[in-house]
């Protein structure tokens, strides 16, 4: 037995895979159902199941996991749940976003050291990833200036604008290409593209690789 620390670098990863091992402990033990794990917490749905098949069902699987060595809270009969940023609720067909009343999201501030392309996109992001946990836009109107405060204290003065989820159409790519993106720091006034493209020239001018670094 071992401990992982909550943020070291191997937790997530840890998690995931001990996330699959149970699973696949649960189909071992014939529990059916469409049950789906993210980190430590986990979403299951039940079809024509009555109370108290539930709970048998939820006492085997606190065994399973205590034979294991490790400890669950199964809660059941449920039709409305919050799961991660999301409230699912099954009678009305719908889900709309979620936040926990003692915490709240941080975004990257406005003045940070981080490219301004990618700055300038994090309001768009906010409004996509909210848009997409909204049924309706009534949904997203009803909880977006919980999202727009927060992007105001961290400096940004964009309004979040519903977008509808359409999927996004394949690209095809013809050629294999490797990118060379520079590391980019306000503290760092070389350029350092200006730099790598002379010393393709300097070193690659007749060289056989030419043709794929250029």
């Amino acid at each position: 037995k071992f401990d992982v620390a909550m943020g070291s670098l191997d937790g997530a990863e840890t998690c995931e895979l001990i996330g699959l091992y149970m699973l696949h402990k649960m189909q071992e033990n014939n529990i059916d159902g469409n049950i789906g794990l993210y980190r430590d917490d986990g979403l299951a749905i039940i079809k024509n199941a009555n109370g108290p098949e539930m709970d048998r069902l939820r006492k085997r699987i606190i065994q399973i996991f205590k034979n294991e060595g490790l400890r669950i809270t199964v809660a059941t009969n449920l039709q409305i749940t919050d799961f991660l940023d999301v409230t699912l609720d099954l009678p009305n067909k719908k889900h709309t976003p979620f936040h926990k009343a003692n915490q709240s999201p941080i975004y990257v501030n406005r003045q940070s050291n981080h490219p301004p392309a990618v700055l300038k996109q994090i309001p768009s992001m906010i409004s996509k990833r909210i848009s997409k946990l909204s049924s309706t836009e009534n949904d997203f109107t009803s909880n977006k200036t919980y999202y727009e405060n927060i992007l105001r204290k961290s400096g940004y003065t964009e309004d979040l604008k519903y977008t509808s989820s359409t999927p996004n159409p394949k690209r095809s790519r013809r050629r294999k290409i490797m990118w060379y993106n520079p590391p980019f720091s306000l503290d760092v006034k070389t350029n350092l593209g200006q730099g790598f493209f002379k010393l393709m020239e300097g070193h690659f001018t007749d060289h056989e690789c030419r043709q794929m670094f250029n």
